[in-house]
């Protein structure tokens, strides 16, 4: 009896060896690149489940969360409508208590910290009218949401809200030019902007140095929208239901903006110029040739469109030379059964048809579009008949492929872009830049007629660029230059002049200048009956000479009297 109790106590004993064992080889923590733990420690840094591999951890929220016994996600809930009542009140101070409760409960709450940092520099700054103080909550919102992530610094989404911050709020907000003035000296705010980008390998004093050597708000921007994609490419963190060629598009865009923005202040030269170049290369270059996830599960680069196009012209240009006359017999073959109102309205040029016709031309077009089967029916060899399936096959799938690109490139406009920072590095538009901004600081000082003549000559250099690069006139973002038209128009009333009826940007005032009138053009002035008949009028027209005859050849007197063209 006695010895089946000691049996019984050898072999829980050994059990609970075993399993203490097992539970050392299971759970053992990971305590460096060395060793990387037992089978938990790595399926969680695998699955980036542990505490340690989302953010530093925080011992307060830790308590906290202990505490709620497992209720931290329903206390989150309440939370968050208390704090919407509040901010309904306008009760600020208890909005910012509610915010860090709940950032304690669940730091990885990613909304919390965008919310409150917005509320921070747009609702609450606002509030205040000396905008040095609108400059402190500005502050506050960026430095609760820089906060986050250290928390979360597997969030890509997050650094990139921080970003947006810094570029668009100090870039964008009614005093801007304060802000733009105030950031670049405030360098304590440098120093803790330093603490977050340090982890990334980024340096404000020298990774984001602007005019004078000075952090640029839009370079900051950027080196967080840098240190985003590298989480990103580095496979700690996902963008989500993020755009990838938005996302991507950010940190060459911050320089885009950076020029962009000196150049407004003043600073047109070699800075503006290089900053330029340099957001070329990198737009065409680097975010060009980027692989970029999409919907249909294909990765494409931008710069493949160009590419792929000139490989579907080859792939038609071999088509059509297998096919040759077949296509077209097959097209009038089918378009002899059309019915008689289609058969019309082809006839009728496009611009000319109405809506009935153009229906009926939409409807003919469909049907004689020759089909593959039909062609290969009508090739006799055998072997041509295979390549021209081929080509045919490989013809569809370049169409997608540039149809998915296009999509991508429309996004971001990255034709616009591409066109926009290599025509803005040329020496043509760092001059016209130039006499925009001598115009403006003339006419603020008054010289009206000095103001004018710089603008007018501003306004022929930037002519030649829109001709040569009409898409750039015809975007959205040719209104960087609204705000120097509607000076001139001012400028042109103050003197007492009309806007001449071929000005060359009419259109862009028409664009941009609300109940803007294009100028008439010069009115002909009829002959006078009144006016006294010279002799030579006198004169009967029999005994006037042939060559002195009044009439003039049709055509002549309609070149005559057309108005002058307003481009």
């Amino acid at each position: 009896m006695k010895s089946d109790s000691f049996r019984r106590k050898i072999i829980y004993g050994a059990c609970i060896v075993g399993l203490l064992i097992l539970n050392s080889f299971l759970s053992q923590p990971s305590t460096g690149p060395d060793s990387p733990g037992g089978l938990l420690a790595q399926k969680r840094a695998e699955y980036r489940i542990a505490k340690a591999e989302l953010g530093e951890i925080d011992p307060t929220s830790e308590a906290m969360r202990l505490s709620m016994l497992g209720m931290d996600g329903i206390a989150t809930l309440i939370l968050w409508n208390q704090l919407n009542e509040y901010q309904k009140t306008e009760q600020y101070d208890h909005v910012n208590a509610i915010c860090e409760q709940i950032t304690h409960l669940n730091p990885h709450f990613l909304s919390v910290w965008e919310y409150q940092a917005w509320n921070l520099s747009y609702n609450i700054s606002r509030e205040f009218d000396n905008y040095r103080h609108r400059y402190l909550w500005v502050k506050k919102g960026l430095e609760y949401q820089m906060a986050g992530t250290k928390y979360n610094f597997d969030e890509p989404k997050l650094m990139n809200s921080v970003a947006h911050f810094f570029g668009i709020k100090f870039g964008y907000a009614d005093e801007k030019a304060q802000y733009r003035e105030i950031f670049p000296e405030d360098h304590e705010f440098h120093a803790e902007i330093d603490e977050y980008l340090s982890k990334a390998g980024s340096n404000v004093e020298q990774g984001a140095a602007g005019v004078g050597n000075k952090p640029d708000n839009w370079l900051v921007a950027r080196l967080w929208n840098q240190w985003a994609d590298r989480v990103v490419d580095t496979g700690a963190g996902k963008i989500g239901n993020a755009s990838p060629a938005i996302f991507f598009s950010n940190a060459p865009k911050r320089l885009m903006s950076f020029a962009e923005f000196i150049e407004k202040e003043g600073h047109i030269g070699d800075t503006a110029q290089t900053n330029w170049e340099k957001a070329n290369k990198e737009w065409t270059g680097d975010y060009g040739d980027r692989d970029l996830p999409t919907s249909w599960g294909i990765p494409v680069k931008l710069n493949d469109y160009a590419r792929h196009t000139e490989k579907l012209k080859e792939l038609r240009a071999r088509a059509d030379e297998l096919i040759g006359p077949i296509e077209n017999e097959i097209r009038e073959a089918k378009k002899a059964k059309l019915p008689e109102d289609q058969i019309a309205a082809l006839k009728v040029p496009a611009m000319e048809r109405s809506g009935e016709q153009e229906l009926a031309a939409r409807k003919a077009e469909e049907a004689i579009q020759p089909q593959l089967e039909e062609i290969i029916q009508k090739i006799s060899d055998p072997q041509k008949a295979v390549e021209v399936r081929r080509l045919y096959r490989d013809i569809t799938d370049y169409e997608f492929l540039l149809g998915i690109i296009d999509k991508q490139k429309s996004v971001v406009h990255f034709d616009y872009w591409n066109t926009r920072s290599a025509s803005e590095m040329t020496e043509r538009s760092i001059r016209a830049r130039s006499l925009v901004y001598q115009a403006n600081q003339a006419f603020e000082e008054a010289n009206l007629v000095e103001a004018r003549d710089l603008y007018n000559q501003a306004w022929a250099l930037w002519a030649e660029i829109y001709k040569e690069h009409p898409e750039l006139e015809d975007d959205a973002a040719s209104g960087d230059l609204s705000d120097e038209l509607k000076t001139y128009a001012q400028l042109l009333e103050q003197l007492g002049e009309t806007l001449p009826a071929d000005f060359p940007l009419v259109h862009l005032m028409e664009l941009h200048i609300e109940g803007f009138q294009r100028p008439a053009p010069p009115a002909t002035t009829p002959k006078d009956e009144s006016t006294e008949a010279t002799p030579e009028e006198e004169k009967p027209a029999a005994e006037k000479p042939a060559e002195e005859s009044t009439e003039k050849p049709a055509a002549e007197a309609k070149e005559e009297a057309a108005t002058p063209s307003a481009e």
